[in-house]
């Protein structure tokens, strides 16, 4: 239970760290030099915590393995969509 608590604290600091990155521009110091475009790092922080929420509940509720598994593929979809904005990120748009 202890780890599920822990867990559930960092999926919620993650995602406050999206929702600061993405209405106030603000990102963590160890993200500022690389981050050319805050409110999108945002939104790829967001979506990474949506994964990691989806990852962490939907394998409490599935009722089969297939559900299980459809889960697991939507949570690990969200973070790796999540990472590649997080990565867009650190370049300048494209024109």
């Amino acid at each position: 239970m202890m780890w599920t608590v822990l867990a559930a604290v960092a999926w919620l600091l993650v995602a406050v760290i999206g929702v600061v990155a993405v209405t106030t521009g603000w990102t963590p110091p160890t993200a500022r030099g690389r981050v050319v475009r805050p409110d999108l790092w945002g939104y790829g922080v967001l979506i990474s915590a949506l994964g990691m929420g989806a990852g962490m509940s939907l394998h409490w509720w599935a009722d089969s393995l297939a559900m299980d598994n459809a889960g697991a593929a939507t949570a690990l979809a969200l973070f790796v969509l999540g990472g590649v904005l997080q990565w867009r990120a650190q370049r300048p748009a494209l024109r």
